[in-house]
């Protein structure tokens, strides 16, 4: 192998020893280029940022897919609100019952609902929390590929020679965008708070209205009929007493 006595082929000499000691690998060099075309070579020399690219991608993807299962979970069990076994949807339930009877049948369904959607947790983080992860993980997988990028071209490397950086930092990039629309979290969160707001307003309201009003009638049906009974009742010991005035003169007659 022919050894380039120029400074710049020394520097590119002592880049290549220093990755080399780190356990990083890079591709061997000449006059500063190096040997051989193929992606084999590439991934030889810049293993470490293309892996660390390629992680972030799958880890952002991941977290957009987890977050629309999620949301598409409850989607399916909100249809059936009324007899849903989901918790999460039972304490949803419970608790705008709790508030409407509490607040005299006044609540402010759409705040109650968009309050439940931001309270969901996947794991021990709210949805929101996984959706920013999303992103960052997809900025962190265009980072790596930028500094790989230039830590090639800093050894010495030519941009054709270090385009599997650039077209991955493209594929990540369409990868995800495509992740988001096919998931499309926004939407299903859109469809949860309208299914939600469909039973709580226009089903559970009415419902507990009904309840309400029946409750009313039953204490103003208490209401008259307690005089009346009490009366009967009265009127009952009054007839036991002139009984037994009645059976003590006749004892006394008879005596």
């Amino acid at each position: 192998m022919e050894i380039d006595c120029t400074p710049k082929g020394i520097a590119a000499e002592r880049v290549c020893v220093l990755y080399w000691k780190q356990g990083w690998r890079p591709a061997v060099y000449k006059s500063g280029r190096r040997n051989g075309g193929n992606m084999v070579t590439f991934l030889e020399g810049h293993f470490v940022f293309f892996a660390l690219a390629v992680s972030f991608l799958l880890l952002s993807i991941v977290c957009r897919f987890l977050t629309g299962m999620r949301l598409k979970k409850l989607i399916r069990d909100a249809a059936k609100l009324s007899a849903t076994e989901n918790i999460l949807l039972k304490q949803c339930r419970l608790k705008f019952q709790s508030c409407y009877e509490l607040n005299g049948g006044v609540v402010n369904t759409g705040v109650f609902v968009e309050k439940f959607i931001q309270g969901i947790r996947l794991g021990r983080f709210s949805l929101r929390f996984w959706e920013m992860a999303a992103g960052q993980f997809l900025l962190l997988s265009v980072l790596a590929d930028g500094l790989g990028a230039c830590i090639g071209i800093a050894m010495g490397e030519s941009s054709g020679d270090v385009l599997p950086f650039y077209l991955l930092a493209v594929v990540s990039l369409f990868a995800c965008f495509s992740a988001a629309g096919i998931i499309d979290t926004a939407g299903k969160r859109e469809i949860l708070k309208t299914t939600l707001e469909d039973f709580l307003e226009n089903r559970m309201a009415v419902r507990l209205d009904g309840v309400k009003k029946d409750k009313v009638c039953l204490e103003e049906q208490e209401k008259k009929i307690s005089p009346a009974v009490s009366a009967a009742g009265e009127a009952g010991r009054e007839s036991e007493a002139e009984k037994d005035e009645l059976e003590k003169l006749l004892r006394e007659f008879l005596a």
